[in-house]
């Protein structure tokens, strides 16, 4: 395995993720509420645009797919092959993309954008140790690192076994 090639692709991955979940969140602001805690999700619903939340997950949806492709590709000219290579590949880049997404998106984030989300602003959710304990730790402690990253693995060995 590359290590220094999969470690540069997982910081580049980390920095397009979180720089395309910016700007989804610049053009749909009160749509992204649905990611957000119950509390937070229940305060902004009326205010939701229905079509425009389906249209920012298919844009969310677009850039995992991206993703992938990128680290299967990326692998494959990296000459990284076989499926338990390209599967801890894909499981370490996707695991440096949620290590980012939990600094930048859970832990400084929530605080800039709370005046944004209509309905939600007094939300007692809101607070970092909320936001932490009921939604960012939970997420990335055992969401991402027992089904996220090992099916970003899986699918990047199986692209990266196609393509070879």
């Amino acid at each position: 395995m590359n290590w220094p090639r999969i470690i540069l692709d997982g910081i580049a991955m980390s920095a397009v993720f979180n720089a395309v979940v910016l700007v989804g969140f610049t053009l749909w602001p009160q749509e992204y509420s649905v990611m957000f805690p119950k509390e937070i999700k229940d305060a902004a619903a009326p205010y939701v645009n229905k079509a425009e939340a389906r249209k920012m997950k298919l844009f969310l949806y677009g850039l995992y797919l991206a993703l992938f492709l990128y680290w299967a590709i990326s692998a494959h000219f990296a000459g990284i092959a076989g499926f338990w290579p390209l599967f801890w590949t894909g499981y370490v880049e996707m695991t440096l993309v949620s290590v980012s997404d939990f600094l930048i998106l859970d832990c400084w984030l929530p605080q800039k954008i709370r005046d944004r989300i209509t309905g939600a602003e007094h939300c007692k959710a809101w607070e970092r140790k909320e936001w932490l304990l009921k939604l960012a730790i939970p997420e990335h402690a055992l969401g991402w690192t027992f089904l996220v990253c090992p099916i970003a693995g899986i699918v990047v060995a199986g692209l990266g076994t196609l393509i070879e």
